[in-house]
């Protein structure tokens, strides 16, 4: 982190705490001393692992499955016109119809339990599926013309054209994913109240209005996303850099 970021971050909460003496409500804005004081209460309590856990699991197990999904039928929509075609309509509803709808109502068909999973899966596919999609049409016509002219092979193509177009894609673009798949998550275990998850427990601080707790589950869920965007972009930088090699 260096010193601009620093000053915004020290800008910002002298900022918010002045708005805090301004408003004078806790109810509304709590000091950054009371949310600072429930973020290490929520910490060191005996249930927040298993809290993190729970979101954790529904978040990254969801997010695999629908990346490979997403993968493959992107893949074979850059090959085969018919697959695209059967799709688009398809991939067109999903991306376009309202989350909260989506929402409601797979959380009465699924439940609880179900429902928020099913819910991420239908929000970010779309946008995984033609992030690849997009990759695979995306390639320059004469350079597929070149490795027809050379009987090039179909894996040939894809090593040589698709996959490092696939991979610059997907570096940045699964990184904005995943954020956005936490933040789904979480909304999805909030309005389906789960049993376990930090959905869960934004849901039971809201309900006592505990606007503290509440605020300081939301800085627990934003250093999470951070943590994993970080991760995976180390990961895809590690191995971009290991097949330029």
């Amino acid at each position: 982190m260096n010193r601009y970021s620093l000053l915004i971050i020290v800008g910002v909460m002298v900022g918010y705490e002045l708005a805090v003496e301004i408003v004078d409500k806790p109810i509304i804005l709590p000091s950054i001393l009371l949310i600072f004081t429930e973020l290490y209460r929520i910490i060191f309590s005996s249930s927040f692992v298993s809290i993190i856990w729970a979101t954790l699991v529904r978040t990254m197990m969801t997010f695999s499955c629908v990346f490979i999904i997403s993968l493959i039928l992107g893949v074979f929509s850059g090959y085969f016109k018919i697959i695209r075609l059967l799709l688009s309509p398809i991939v067109t509803f999903l991306r376009t119809v309202p989350t909260i709808s989506v929402t409601i109502i797979l959380l009465i068909w699924f439940g609880r339990d179900l429902g928020p999973i099913m819910i991420m899966a239908l929000v970010i596919f779309p946008l995984l599926y033609e992030l690849i999609g997009g990759a695979m049409n995306d390639i320059d016509p004469d350079l597929l013309d070149v490795c027809l002219l050379f009987g090039a092979t179909h894996f040939e193509t894809f090593k040589a054209l698709y996959y490092p177009q696939l991979l610059k894609i997907l570096s940045s673009g699964v990184q904005a994913t995943i954020g956005l798949s936490f933040k789904v998550m979480v909304m999805a275990e909030v309005m389906g109240q789960s049993q376990v998850g930090i959905g869960q427990q934004l849901n039971y601080e809201k309900t006592y209005l505990n606007m503290p707790a509440v605020f300081a589950w939301t800085i627990v869920l934003i250093l999470l996303v951070m943590f994993f965007e970080i991760i995976i972009g180390y990961l895809i930088k590690r191995l971009i850099r290991h097949l330029d090699a």
